[in-house]
């Protein structure tokens, strides 16, 4: 998948997915939306998605995912529910780590 890049939408929402993001998703610099939402990812957002300048729509809520997320637009202009029910996710927008 990272190396489709001029893909504009990619949602693998409720897929059971598990496992880490993979950081090569970062290379979908057309990507404008990216849904992950329900599945069972873990570990951290890669800091790689802030390549993704295009995306207007991130949904990664409903995962196991933790760690900082990685600091910079266009990850901060995303509100809280992109984020939710991830208990060990922090930083802008959810609470500091």
């Amino acid at each position: 998948v990272g190396m489709m890049k001029q893909l504009r939408v990619l949602d693998l929402s409720s897929n059971t997915l598990s496992g880490p993001i993979p950081n090569t998703l970062g290379n979908l610099t057309q990507l404008k939306i990216l849904d992950l939402n329900v599945n069972r990812l873990n570990g951290a957002i890669p800091k790689e998605f802030l390549n993704l300048a295009s995306l207007v729509q991130l949904n990664v809520s409903h995962n196991s995912l933790s760690g900082r997320i990685p600091d910079g637009i266009p990850l901060r202009k995303f509100p809280m529910s992109s984020y939710s029910d991830n208990s060990g996710l922090c930083g802008d927008p959810l609470p500091a780590c």
